[in-house]
Formats: structure tokens, sequence, C-alpha cells
């Protein structure tokens, strides 16, 4: 990505965290003058020098679903290396099939078993563990009748069920913390909505002295919220905090400032017509008072280039010859694990065998979510072309019969072009996902948000991403032949659109601003086979299939084709989590000096 001087992100960053201060009115309205008194008098005893910082999230190496595990795999190890006090909590699955692996395995501690857990008006029965594989403190939460979600943490029917996990998690930890002995100069870093509700039960736990002290921040990963009743905020809270969701309420008690994964996603939470109309528009007021603030991750995975040495040397010259050599030897090795692999859930046939070298094979994967990941735009537009001209392997995560039956649209489509699409709805062995991906031409990322992305995923296999411009794949992918940037970045970016730089192929619809809000609202309430009926939606393929054949015509030119492989090898440089470290460290000095009136 190229930012202009005046407005990179780090200059954004910079001046976002100066101008924080922390909002003193939402804790007037939540908390009387008593309790007030009582909390500045605790939080001014907080040490700088002292301070521990408690990652909490609802995922972790055991349970996981999306980027989030991925992240807490990485950012507290880090920190802890740079010298920052870091501790992971996070709740005990015990329904989860690894959890149980690893317990059985011996990967467990237990630290306590079976205690009272009496906060507020609620009641339960508390065990904690420690991961005893880890080198960084990590401490697991269990509550009877609690985290009992089996495929993921998310994997509930019935949200309500995940509401109150958030609620008895936030609730146990300052709990836990006390009984192994840690109670003062805390930094919460809460991760999405399920680990915020910190914020208040934090406070509620200094109020009853089962802290000293402790101050909160909260990085969002996602645009969603849980709502909360009026019911479940007296039961955990003690008193009925202003706020229909998790996040109205939390978000005026924060001591630092709010923070997302990246800089092009913090602007979108505000501006984007599809965050500030269908996912966000209920939170714009507290963005307004808690400006978001952009903090790029890291790589993720390890920088070992699939290439030989001689290959890559080659590259830096400009021969490619011998990179796209072993690059075809990837693809063949793909050919091998289509033909070998007999999974009965498998729907349709990839045709290889007599694919010329020339016809590109794209591979698109990920959660099946059709609320956010944009899979079925890219279908619709390969429909459009010519049969024969692309092959793509689609691997969709589905955990339940509910999400296998969105596959009906995609299996649709793939009939028409057999033997051009094959899709495996299962899990995907690490290393064939890895042969996979780097035998695949193009990686496809089509999401209508990514609040970061893992374009950085394909570059490391070898693999250019063709994506929908939006959130950190703005920053991950330095787009080939242009991109159409809408007004609303203001001038955030600044792409030169020429093969010498780029990494992959961006695509974004060009429509009315005005209208688009509406022209979301009325795409997702359809059925995904019945979007093609919205203007907006076919903005969205027209935009997808002109990049596709980009994308067939980049590929046909190898000596380009060959450049943009190198050019993403060489730009993983550009992703380190010394950067993301260093700022978030910013944020816990900002919270720890004006985190407090």
């Amino acid at each position: 990505m190229n930012c202009k001087d005046n407005c990179r992100p780090d200059y954004l960053f910079n001046s976002r965290t100066e101008s924080w201060t922390i909002l003193r009115s939402g804790f007037y309205e939540y908390f009387s003058q008593l309790e007030i008194d009582t909390l500045s008098r605790s939080e001014r005893t907080f040490q700088d020098k002292r301070r521990q910082v408690i990652f909490l999230s609802f995922e972790n190496k055991y349970a996981k679903l999306g980027g989030l595990a991925a992240v807490m795999g990485l950012l507290p190890s880090q920190l802890l290396n740079s010298g920052e006090k870091t501790i992971l909590v996070t709740p005990f699955y015990k329904n989860n099939s690894r959890v149980k692996t690893a317990l059985d395995e011996g990967a467990f501690e237990t630290l306590f078993e079976n205690e009272k857990l009496d906060i507020c008006n609620f009641k339960g029965v508390l065990s904690c563990y420690r991961d005893t594989t880890s080198v960084l403190p990590c401490y697991y939460i269990d509550v009877e009748n609690y985290f009992t979600a089996v495929d993921d943490p998310y994997s509930y029917r019935d949200n309500e069920k995940l509401v109150l996990d958030a609620l008895v998690f936030s609730a146990a930890v300052p709990v836990v913390l006390n009984r192994v002995g840690i109670k003062d100069s805390l930094i919460f870093h809460a991760h999405d909505w399920e680990t915020a509700p910190i914020a208040i039960t934090s406070k509620m736990a200094v109020l009853s002295g089962v802290l000293d002290n402790a101050r909160t921040v909260l990085t969002l990963h996602n645009s969603f919220d849980g709502a909360i009743s009026a019911v479940h905020k007296k039961r955990f809270f003690g008193k009925e905090f202003p706020g229909h969701t998790i996040l109205q309420c939390v978000m005026p008690l924060l001591n630092g400032p709010l923070t997302t994964v990246s800089a092009p996603f913090a602007y979108e939470l505000k501006y984007d017509p599809l965050q500030r109309t269908v996912f966000t528009n209920h939170l714009q007021d507290y963005f307004s008072m808690n400006t978001p603030i952009g903090i790029e991750n890291g790589m993720f995975g390890n920088p070992a280039h699939p290439f030989t040495s001689k290959a890559e040397s080659n590259a830096v010259k400009g021969d490619f010859s011998l990179l796209l050599k072993e690059k075809n030897k990837f693809r063949n090795e793909l050919e091998e694990i289509v033909q070998g692999e007999k999974n009965p859930e498998i729907i349709g046939k990839l045709d290889l065998s007599c694919a010329d070298e020339d016809v590109p094979v794209f591979f698109m994967s990920g959660r099946l979510d059709l609320m956010q990941k944009g899979f079925d735009v890219i279908f619709q537009a390969i429909s459009r072309l010519p049969k024969g001209k692309i092959k793509l392997f689609f691997c969709p995560s589905c955990s339940d019969n509910g999400s296998r039956k969105e596959l009906a649209l995609f299996e649709k489509i793939q009939k028409k072009l057999e033997g051009d699409i094959t899709i495996w709805p299962f899990r995907v062995p690490t290393e064939n996902y890895r042969a996979i991906l780097k035998g695949a031409s193009f990686l496809v990322m089509p999401s209508f948000y990514e609040p970061f992305g893992a374009a950085t995923e394909g570059f490391l296999h070898g693999t250019p991403v063709l994506a929908r411009a939006t959130g950190g794949l703005w920053v991950q992918v330095n787009p080939y032949n242009g991109i159409h940037v809408p007004r609303f970045y203001k001038s955030l970016f600044d792409f030169s659109g020429s093969i010498d730089n780029a990494t992959g192929i961006l695509y974004r619809e060009k429509c009315d601003e005005k209208t688009a809000g509406q022209g979301w609202v009325e795409c997702l309430k359809l059925a995904p086979g019945d979007r093609i009926k919205n203007k907006f939606y076919r903005s969205m393929i027209n935009a997808a299939e002109k990049s596709l054949i980009t994308a067939l015509d980049l590929y046909s030119d190898k000596e380009s084709y060959g450049k943009m492989i190198y050019n993403g090898l060489k730009s993983l440089e550009l992703f380190s989590w010394d950067q993301a470290i260093e700022k978030y460290r910013t944020i816990y000095d900002t919270a720890s000096s004006r985190g407090v009136f």
C-alpha cells in the first residue's frame, strides 16, 4: 500500500493516540459519586512499572474459528518477549475435541476446581487450568454449564448462549486473577465484544475489593456485537447500565483508545456504507467519542519461502523462468491431491489432467459466512466466463447442516461448469492445504469486509492474491492495473497500478455512495441465490468479472506473473510484529498515563 505522507497510518495512529482523552461523562452516567471516588482513589495507586497486560480472548490455540486465534498465538508472546508482563486468559471449552485431546495428553494443570463464583446476582461453580505447554502464562477458565460450544467458541444455535458465555467469562476473570494472586496494576486487553464486558466487571471487582485497580482497552477484530437485556445487566453488573448491546454498554468505560486491526477498517467502521448502515449503525455515536485506531498485524506463518534460493536469486535479476518452473511443479502436486482425495462430500471434479498450463487455478477458502465473505460473487462472476477458461478450487468451512444448506447456490453453478469447479466442504489437513495454496495460481478473497485478512498467507506460499478492496486487504495487496477508491477513504491510498510493485489484483465496485447503504441493506436481506436481482450486488459481480479477466491476461504474460509472485515474497518484509507491538505498547502507555480521571 502506498499512502500519501500527510495521512499514512502511522500519522493517523500518532495523532489519534495523542488526542485521546477518557470519556468522563460515561463514568458519571454509570456510577454514583461514592463509587467514582472509590474507583478514582484505587486507580491512582496504579503503578506503570508493575503493569501486567491481561489478554482476554474467546479463541485460543485449541478452540478457534478465524484470525483471532492466530493473533493470540503470536501477539501476547511477542509482547512478553519485548519485556511486557503478559498473560492470556481464555475459556476452557470442555466439549471441544482439541481441548479434550490436550487434557488427555496432560497439557493442562489444575489450579483449582469446583469453587464458588458469586458476583452481583450470579452464582456458579468455577475451575481454572494452566496450559503447561506454553511459555506465556495461559489460564483457562471453566464455569459449570457454560463454554459448552463444540466445533468452535461461537457454535451455538441460540445466540443467547454466546452472550451468557461472554458475561460469565467477564464476571469470572477478576475472581480467577484474585485467586492466583494477580490483583493490581492490570491492563485488560479485551478482544471483540465477547470479552469487552471486562470493562464493567473489572470496575465492579475494584469496588468490591476483588481487584486493587484495573484498566481496560479494547481491540475489535470484527464488527459483531451482542444484545444484552436488562435482566442480564442486573444479574452480572448489579445495575441497569445504559445501552442495548455489549459494546454500547462498554465503550464509554474504556480506559484507552479503541483499536482495530487495520487503518482502513478503522475508517470503514465510521464511513463505509456497509458498516455504518448494516453492522455498526448503532455504534456511530460511540465511535465519534472514541474514534477507532488501526494497528496492522504482523505476518501469519513462518517466513520460509517455497522456492529455491537459485530461483529467487534469478528473480532478483529479472529472470523468472526457474521460479515459474518450480511454481508449475507445485501445480502438479495440487493435481495429485485432487486426484487422490476420495472424500464423498466433495462436490464436482476438478479436471486438471487436460487443462493447459495457461489455464489458471483459483483457490478460495474460509468460513461459510455469506454475510461477510462474498464467495457467491466470485461464483456468479465465473459463471459469466467461457467454460474452460478458469479452474476454481473452493474449500468452505462448514460446521453444521445449516451452513451446508448454503452450498446449494454453489453446487448449482458448479454443475453448469462441470470440470472447472470443485467444492470441498470439509477441513483439509494442514499439509494438503499448504500444498493446494502453493499450487494455486491465485488466492481469491472476495470479502464484503475484511478487518485484516490473510493475503500475506498467499504471498508466503508464492501465490498472488485477487481480492475485493476492503479493510486490511487494502494494506496487504499492492494492486495491478489501478483500482477504484471510494471517496470516503479520502486520501488514505495512493496506488500507482504498476506491475513493478504489484502483488495481486484488487477490485471494487463503482456505485453511488449515497445510495450504497440502502443497496447493502436490500442485498443482504436476500438469499444468496436471489441477490442477483439487486443492482448494487450486480455492480460487485461486474467488478469481480473484470478482475478475473485481468488475472487471465496477467497469467498468460509469464514475465509479469512471475514478477508478481516475486513481489509478493518481497512484500512480506513489510509486515512486522515489532511495529504492532510498539503501537500496542503506546496504547498501554496511554491507558497508564491518561486512563483515569
